[in-house]
């Protein structure tokens, strides 16, 4: 069964207030055997101190004494007065070890309890952080199921293909000759395609840390690779929520009003009659335009080793970090986008001397900037439905619900472990005061032991 973020806090709520339950009980009980353990100590310090005293006067008094029986009855007297002050002796060496023990089992459980203390507001905190989080989750992909989400990608289907959007086609084709066309979808489409490669350049990035920290930092580190894999699919959701509606209008809108325009209903047209005959091609015109793909074709390999670049730089970190800067691939991939910027400047040199550039500028500019927006809108427009056609707005929530039972199974590993070398951190602590303890008693403990004064 899968298990939610909130689910997985709530248990670990429940196991902070179990274990700092448990702890303030251990406090409760160590410090409830110290108080015992210390009285039992002094009424054994004050005997012994007694019967120091009376060892001290019965000795007192056979100096004193001359008469054969009471010689030796003081003899006997003082003879089972030592055996007394031995045994004394011994338990008070066990009631010594028995302080130090409840001692050390009071400041391990002192120790416990703090830390379960400091955890559970902790968890708490983080509870209610992941109810809020939920509740806004949980509204995005309720969202996505109703209108008009639920229906957007079969709306972006029919609009694509019904008579506005061919009609908006239209429009731009009677203002823009094919080959203008060309070369501006080129170049939009270079630059958005960069944009959205450095996006998935970035995501790349934050995925190789996570794989590198589940690689060398166990439990914890495969918590926070499952994390990155969450906080992407959540992103992916909130972004398309938030955003997916507002593109298919604005995309709506742009065709309809190319739409209008090519109807007559909205004025004026994007270019007046003159511009139309004024941006009519040629022959000098369409083999500039050819040319100029070159450029693009370039620019597109330019961006392209950057990227290789970018992967190869991830790639090379994870296998060998202190070789990054002297690893001969690494060192390939930037002599490749040191090629392609000079491939790219010779292109656009080629361009220039061979007067294709100027044939091409005195075209582009007929073209108002007012017009070349409404192409640029035009190209953002079908691409945003082309994106929209062939997304499935459930696919989301799926792959959020997924990427967070993931999440919340490595925390609850991850977190079970550190537990656990908490627990054993607590136990080596004890452990090691009772060694110390031991050492510093040991002289004193073999004698007592050697010569019997206790069990």
């Amino acid at each position: 069964m899968a298990t939610t973020l909130v689910q997985f806090w709530q248990q670990e709520r429940d196991i902070h207030e179990a274990a700092q339950t448990a702890a303030q009980n251990d406090l409760s009980a160590a410090q409830l055997a110290l108080v015992g353990a210390k009285a039992s100590l002094d009424a054994n310090v004050a005997a012994l101190n007694k019967l120091g005293a009376d060892i001290a006067a019965n000795r007192a008094k056979l100096a004193a004494t001359s008469v054969p029986s009471e010689v030796t009855a003081l003899n006997a007297a003082i003879r089972d007065q030592i055996i007394q002050q031995r045994t004394l002796q011994g338990t008070i060496m066990d009631d010594q070890d028995t302080v130090g023990w409840a001692q050390t089992d009071a400041d391990g459980a002192a120790a416990a309890l703090a830390r379960a203390t400091a955890n559970l507001a902790d968890v708490e905190a983080r509870l209610t952080a992941a109810k809020d989080a939920n509740k806004q989750r949980q509204l995005l992909k309720a969202q996505l199921t109703l209108a008009p989400f639920d229906t957007l990608q079969a709306d972006a289907n029919t609009f694509s293909g019904g008579t506005e959007a061919t009609d908006a086609k239209a429009e731009i084709d009677a203002n823009f000759p094919a080959a203008l066309q060309t070369i501006a979808g080129k170049r939009y489409a270079t630059r958005t395609a960069r944009a959205k490669q450095l996006g998935k350049a970035l995501a790349d990035a934050e995925v190789a840390l996570g794989a590198a920290l589940a690689t060398n930092d166990g439990l914890s580190g495969d918590a926070a690779k499952k994390e990155v894999d969450f906080r992407h699919a959540e992103q992916a959701l909130r972004d398309y929520a938030t955003n997916a509606k507002q593109r298919y209008d604005r995309a709506v809108n742009t065709l309809k009003d190319l739409q209008a325009t090519k109807n007559g209903t909205k004025k004026p047209d994007l270019l007046t009659t003159q511009e139309k005959a004024d941006v009519a091609v040629n022959g000098a015109r369409t083999t500039a335009e050819g040319n100029a793909e070159a450029i693009d074709t370039s620019r597109t390999a330019l961006y392209t080793a950057r990227n290789d670049l970018d992967t190869q730089i991830v790639t090379q970190i994870d296998t060998d970090v202190d070789k990054l800067s002297t690893d001969a691939t690494v060192k390939a991939k930037r002599d490749a986008v040191a090629t392609a910027i000079g491939a790219l400047k010779t292109a656009q040199t080629g361009l220039v001397t061979s007067g294709d550039k100027k044939v091409l500028d005195e075209w582009e500019v007929v073209v108002q900037d007012s017009a070349w927006r409404a192409l640029i809108d035009y190209l953002d427009a079908t691409a945003t439905l082309d994106e929209l056609k062939a997304t499935a707005p459930a696919s989301f929530g799926t792959a959020l619900d997924t990427a967070e039972d993931a999440y919340a199974t490595a925390l609850g590993k991850a977190n079970k472990a550190q537990r656990q070398a908490d627990s054993l951190a607590d136990v080596i602590a004890v452990r090691a005061k009772r060694v110390d303890a031991s050492a510093a008693s040991l002289t004193g403990r073999l004698l007592s032991a050697v010569r019997g004064d206790s069990f």
